[in-house]
């Protein structure tokens, strides 16, 4: 299991595992065509970029490509936004 420091620039200060058995949702993305694009969502993170207050949670795909956030204004808010859309417990961060 692979864990990052850093994503987009911003330090990691709580990661979920990331495992391609763990879809915790599914994005969908429309590329030129028409064509739709599927990318399970394998883990989260929260960071905090140096020169911000406010935290983000990251939604990774099973490389740690980001691909959507959520910015909220504390670690508790960001871990409680966690629990409630993604189902993650304390016990799933790492």
């Amino acid at each position: 299991m692979t864990q990052v420091n850093e994503l987009d620039g911003a330090k990691i200060i709580k990661q979920t595992k990331n495992d391609a058995n763990q879809k915790l949702s599914i994005m969908f993305f429309e590329e030129k065509k028409g064509v739709t694009i599927e990318v399970p969502i394998t883990a989260l993170a929260i960071a905090q970029y140096e020169e911000e207050n406010e935290y983000y949670v990251f939604m990774c795909d099973q490389e740690w490509n980001v691909h959507d956030d959520h910015k909220l204004e504390s670690i508790e808010e960001a871990l409680a936004w966690a629990e409630k859309n993604f189902d993650i417990t304390e016990e799933d961060w790492l």
